[in-house]
């Protein structure tokens, strides 16, 4: 396919397209009574089971998939992607998401660089600084052990972490942990939401993490210059340092805007969002 195709005008495109109308006059209960077609749509993969059976969708339908990703290229696309090529072309940056969650001993490399040491030096870090708060040796300006956090952020750094909230709230190691403690998120700046977030919390006990790649993302920063405040009023100034931690890009505005960079998680650019 040339580069300049569209993937909407290649005949697997409109293969697919053809085959999902037809695919709409079935009724699944009816594809559920396929026994092969329904084995075949469950695998186990990594200690995980996966089962797709109950999508309306036949193995004509996967075949046609397949089909349609041969035709945009995907797998050399993927190869590009973990190879460290430069597929952000509106950045010309590479888009390396995925060295964030490599073992220790892989190799990803960008611009010449393996990455994944780096992002195995921040993830340390984090590990650490967890620690630190969870077991009290970590304590604001007060003396005081940190027992509640507020995650300051907007789309991905709202939602990303709120999700994985969400998705640990009934592992039980996760429960343990969790015991005595509150996590709020701030996305809105509205002011009543933010009133809703520190409702019921004491300055003195309380963490914020604001996260924001550039540390200029307009929405995040007013909520943390809010939340800055919030602490400074009751605790003064010098107590941002102990109170306030950043996940940045940005180390310089970190640092002018409060915040220690030595309590900064860095991340990288090949890391959009």
């Amino acid at each position: 396919m040339a580069s300049t195709t569209l993937i909407c005008d290649t005949q697997p495109w409109k293969d697919l397209k053809a085959h999902t109308e037809d695919i709409k006059k079935t009724h699944l209960r009816d594809l559920m009574n396929d026994k092969e077609r329904c084995e075949s749509m469950m695998v186990e993969f990594d200690g995980m089971f996966l089962d797709y059976s109950r999508q309306c969708a036949t193995l004509e339908t996967i075949d046609k998939l397949y089909k349609l990703a041969e035709a945009a290229s995907l797998k050399q696309q993927i190869n590009r992607m973990y190879s460290g090529e430069h597929i952000n072309s509106t950045e010309n940056r590479s888009v390396l998401h995925v060295a964030l969650r490599a073992p220790r001993d892989a190799v990803i490399n960008s611009d010449g660089k393996n990455v994944v040491p780096d992002v195995w030096n921040v993830l340390d870090k984090i590990k650490d600084f967890s620690e630190k708060v969870r077991n009290g040796s970590w304590v604001g300006a007060t003396g005081k052990p940190l027992k509640d956090v507020i995650a300051i952020g907007i789309g991905g750094s709202f939602l990303g972490p709120l999700f994985v909230h969400a998705a640990l709230q009934t592992d039980p190691e996760a429960v343990e942990f969790a015991k005595g403690r509150q996590l709020r998120f701030l996305a809105n700046v509205d002011p009543i939401d933010v009133a809703r977030n520190i409702a019921g919390l004491n300055p003195e006990t309380t963490l914020v993490v604001v996260v924001s790649k550039t540390f200029t993302t307009a929405e995040t920063m007013l909520n943390a210059r809010t939340l800055r405040e919030w602490i400074s009023s009751a605790l003064g100034p010098s107590a941002v340092a102990k109170h306030m931690v950043a996940v940045s890009t940005n180390l310089t505005l970190v640092e002018k805007f409060g915040i220690d960079p030595n309590n900064a998680f860095a991340f990288w650019d090949w890391v959009g969002g």
